[in-house]
């Protein structure tokens, strides 16, 4: 018989329910589809020659690209609901909730470590301090977890939709009605807005982003994407109290639809921009996140999953490795010259020139991309195959 082996220690153990007992299907599938999604954008072969739907918003608009980052926070979310559900739903004789000292050290650890690999992913292929970026993707993921884990531990789910709420509000008001110095309140242009004069103060422009004028992982913007979060928290606390159904799935998907139609109506008053994650933003891409889930849940937990859905659950069940392997490679990858021509941009030009042109840039870039994607899959696959599943 098979052993199932996890590296890195779960939470402290606690007595389960039984919907939680078991791991959510359709957790892994939504979450192996956004890896999936994610190598696919974040490794074109040229990044020049992209096709529009895999490429980021510049600025107030919003692509399927623009989607990944927050459907994965989404996830995050709904992982937290079953793993802190036994914390929150049991209590004492007392009426206090319970609390174990491990548990905490064990977010406080997991976050320092997101945070630990992320700063070292940014020092990747080139460490420069001077230039060293502080934000990022990980480093938001660390930050996100920790506070929304805090929150569903400490506040109760009617004061979690104020704060939210409040969070919202709050930054509609400091994005509509606060300026930067020397700029008009509620300005929101690309090298012009609030939250990139908060981080040129704090961190100083040799240690941001580079690639835009504001940083799309930035400190002013990181509460909204804490809601990101608590959006998947509260779809899970559904998930774990309800048994599988096709109304509980109906009840998600509608969900979706009403929260993405609110982001989407607020529009014309605070635009969905993605770099500094507008309140917009926030509700029109989690619904979209609760929206697919339920479908994802309708497939997978409401009926018997199909046989090739472990393709999905090997990105599922190792996101955090595949997401590491991909920067990894890419960063390794982009300082390769082949006859003075950088790797990814090398390898586009092959598989255009291997089809005699019938290919164009745009499809070649697409197919450089899938590859890569094949080769970490392939990684993930083996250690799927033999149940080992890297954890935090």
């Amino acid at each position: 018989m098979s052993r199932t082996k996890v590296y890195g220690q779960g939470l402290p153990a606690v007595k389960q329910p039984s919907m939680a007992a078991s791991r959510l299907t359709s957790l892994d599938v939504f979450r192996g589809l956004s890896i999936f999604a994610m190598l696919l954008v974040c490794n074109p072969g040229d990044a020049l020659h992209n096709y529009p739907l895999l490429t980021h918003a510049k600025w107030n608009h919003i692509t399927p690209a623009d989607l990944i980052f927050p459907f994965f926070l989404f996830a995050l979310g709904l992982a937290l609901a079953a793993e802190l559900r036994p914390y929150v739903s049991s209590a004492s004789e007392n009426g206090q909730r319970r609390r174990d000292r491990a548990l905490y050290l064990r977010l406080i650890r997991r976050s320092s470590i997101l945070v630990l690999l992320g700063l070292l992913l940014n020092a990747v292929p080139e460490f420069n301090p001077a230039t060293w970026r502080i934000p990022g993707v990980l480093q938001r993921i660390a930050i996100c977890y920790l506070a929304a884990a805090l929150i569903f531990l400490h506040v109760s789910l009617r004061r979690q939709w104020v704060l939210v709420l409040a969070i919202l509000a709050g930054y509609t008001a400091l994005l509509d009605c606060t300026g930067a110095p020397g700029l008009a309140p509620g300005l929101l242009e690309p090298a012009a807005n609030l939250p990139r004069w908060v981080d040129l103060t704090l961190f100083s422009p040799e240690h941001l982003f580079n690639a835009c004028p504001t940083d799309p992982e930035g400190l002013l913007s990181t509460p909204a994407a804490v809601v990101s979060v608590l959006l998947g928290c509260w779809v899970g606390r559904v998930v774990i109290s309800r048994p599988s159904s096709h109304h509980r799935s109906v009840l998600i998907i509608s969900s979706g639809f009403v929260c993405s139609l609110a982001g989407w109506a607020l529009s014309p008053e605070i635009p969905i921009i993605k770099i500094i994650w507008t309140p917009t933003y926030v509700l029109f891409a989690g619904g979209l996140a609760i929206l697919c889930f339920g479908l994802c849940s309708l497939l997978t937990d409401a009926r018997p999953a199909a046989g090739w859905i472990w393709i999905l659950q090997v990105f599922g069940r190792n996101a955090i490795l595949a997401y590491t392997l991909s920067e990894v490679a890419s960063d390794t990858l982009s300082v390769i010259n082949m006859h003075g021509t950088p790797f990814s941009l090398f390898a586009t030009s092959g598989i255009v020139s291997l089809t005699g042109g019938r290919v164009s840039l745009e499809l070649g870039s697409f197919l450089y991309a899938c590859l890569l994607t094949c080769v970490i899959w392939g990684i993930c696959a083996l250690l799927y195959r033999h149940r080992w599943f890297i954890r935090i």
